[in-house]
């Protein structure tokens, strides 16, 4: 199930990258190719690639069994993040994105199911002067 949670953390975040290319691409159709508005590429950049890069961080560690709350972190955060423009797109009607919303949540709650019930997989550093694994 570790393996698992690392290949669906990587997957989530191909999804959130690539959510953010389409976006991009799609605001700079709307106001011509060379004048994109600065302010909408500063709001739809970092976060996205922040969630990626902590997500990949997360897969990778998760692989390697090594530090089980970095793993779930990355999930949780992303989970968080995900969770509340879901329900408001949902409440609101609009689901014309939804797909994404819906990919990210689920697949960020089963990472999350799995990394918590694996926790005896992972090793941990030991607080030991010679830095054995425990």
């Amino acid at each position: 199930m570790r393996i698992a949670a690392g290949i669906l953390l990587l997957i989530v975040a191909v999804v959130i990258v690539v959510g953010m290319i389409t976006d991009v691409f799609g605001h700079m159709s709307d106001f011509g190719s060379r004048t994109v508005s600065m302010s909408i590429m500063l709001a739809i950049v970092p976060v996205p690639i922040i969630l990626g890069s902590l997500l990949v961080a997360g897969g990778v560690l998760c692989f390697k069994r090594r530090h089980w709350g970095v793993c779930l972190v990355s999930a949780l955060i992303t989970l968080c993040f995900w969770i509340i423009p879901g329900v408001a797109m949902l409440s609101g009607g609009e689901i014309y994105d939804i797909w994404r919303f819906g990919i990210v949540v689920l697949v960020a709650i089963i990472s999350t199911i799995f990394i918590s019930l694996t926790k005896k997989e992972w090793h941990e550093f030991s607080d030991s002067v010679n830095g054995k694994v425990s």
